[in-house]
């Protein structure tokens, strides 16, 4: 069941980094690495308020503060993973093309971090 609860968070925050990274790329014209760095961490705080507050509610022993230093910890590293997906896809795929694939990879990351690192018992 927490898989399908993160998976839901993951959509409403990958619905959130995707549009953010259309509207700074396609609408604005910005770079795709910086533009990806920005609608990501807007993303990370969205997946921590909803991660903390329903997906892993259960598992909140730890104070918020240090549960969002290590959930920040965990995002940094799912941005260097997106980021260099989106950076290496980008010289073969269009920009939106190579963030959609790097989705997937990251999702990975992300959950299996945020259970044996952020929220575990």
């Amino acid at each position: 069941m927490r898989v399908l609860k993160f998976g839901v968070v993951g959509i409403v925050n990958t619905a959130v980094d995707f549009a953010l990274f259309s509207g700074l790329t396609v609408g604005l014209g910005a770079r795709a690495i910086p533009a990806n760095v920005a609608s990501y961490s807007v993303g990370i705080a969205t997946s921590f308020l909803l991660n903390r507050s329903w997906t892993f509610r259960d598992r909140n022993g730890r104070s918020a503060r240090s549960q969002m230093l290590l959930f920040i910890a965990g995002s940094l590293g799912g941005l260097l993973v997106s980021t260099t997906v989106v950076g290496l896809l980008m010289t073969v795929l269009p920009p939106l093309a190579a963030k959609a694939i790097s989705i997937l990879a990251t999702f990975l990351w992300n959950y299996g971090f945020s259970t044996l690192v952020v929220f575990r018992r």
